[in-house]
């Protein structure tokens, strides 16, 4: 049985993560992105390693790359008042790609993932990114927004074939499906918002049922099946929600790019059906069956009537 315990300081270090990210995805003034982002770095510092049990190295590492890149986007903001259009903006784009880890900046991802929690290293793949790709998109032209989405489609998908951490596989996993979030949020914000909570979902179960686990098997029926759920939401298999997602950026877009975007999902399928048959599918075996087959009834259930609203919003 698992217990669950939250300190004041948790929950008050979340508090100023949420308000961080909001604050910059609001404002109107580079002066608040700005504000806003650090407050967001502020407040996930502490959840990263709030009882000292973890490594503090890729704390540490997390701060130097985020600090870097907040010095840059303030001289770039900076110079930008001072009327240095061309550098102001070019300093601006270079912190903020720094911060969200993403083409030709996206080294760091991999190495800080590979150390970090469960819990860190799933807001450092899902909600630390939306503050940072949200400004991206505003300040680099369409061309440059393009190279980012098939670099990171590329790097994402031939980087996590030989993959054996969970943890680094699911970094280039993310550069995957960021550049299909970058692609729907340059057209619709509000296929962005569909696809990132479906990608949050996705990444929430998959690292809960992980988090279960012992090194030789999963832990229970339960971590198993959010395990799964989670890889096969993640591949975009239908009928599960990640296929949804990816068919509505895929009507949205009207851009060639896609096509890569395509082309990094289809590679990235290789390492994601290893992964699940080497863990998720062993550890069905001399199980329950009647158990498994239930629950799996209903996580398919829950997908399609997840699917079914969704179009629906949009009709």
């Amino acid at each position: 049985m698992v217990s669950f315990v939250v300190s004041p300081m948790k929950l008050v270090s979340l508090g100023v993560m949420l308000i961080g990210t909001i604050l910059s995805v609001s404002s109107e003034e580079l002066v608040g992105v700005w504000l806003g982002l650090e407050l967001n770095l502020y407040g996930f510092l502490v959840i990263m390693n709030p009882d000292g049990h973890y490594s503090p190295e890729p704390c540490v590492k997390y701060f130097v790359v985020q600090s870097t890149g907040s010095i840059l986007m303030l001289v770039g903001f900076v110079t930008l008042m001072e009327q240095h259009v061309v550098s102001g903006l070019v300093m601006s784009t270079a912190g903020t790609v720094l911060k969200s880890g993403v083409f030709p900046l996206h080294s760091w991802v991999p190495s800080i993932i590979k150390n970090s929690s469960w819990l860190a290293s799933g807001l450092m793949l899902t909600w630390q990114k939306v503050g940072p790709l949200v400004f991206l998109s505003m300040i680099l032209p369409s061309k440059g927004l393009w190279v980012v989405i098939v670099s990171m489609a590329g790097i994402g998908a031939v980087g996590g074939l030989n993959q054996n951490s969970v943890r680094v596989m699911s970094a280039y996993s993310s550069f995957v499906h960021t550049s299909w979030m970058l692609l729907g949020l340059t057209w619709s914000s509000v296929v962005f918002v569909g696809y990132f909570a479906v990608y949050s979902l996705s990444v929430g179960l998959f690292f809960y049922g992980c988090s279960l686990m012992n090194k030789m098997s999963m832990g229970s029926q339960l971590s198993s099946a959010a395990s799964g759920m989670g890889l096969l939401m993640l591949m975009g298999m239908p009928p599960f929600l990640g296929f949804l997602a990816k068919v509505l950026v895929f009507l949205m877009s009207g851009s060639p790019v896609i096509v890569a975007c395509i082309m990094g999902s289809v590679i990235s399928l290789k390492f994601y059906i290893d992964f699940f048959y080497s863990m998720v599918m062993k550890s069905l075996v001399d199980k329950n069956k009647v158990e498994v087959k239930a629950i799996w009834s209903l996580v398919i259930c829950m997908n399609i009537m997840g699917g079914a609203l969704i179009l629906v919003s949009f009709i």
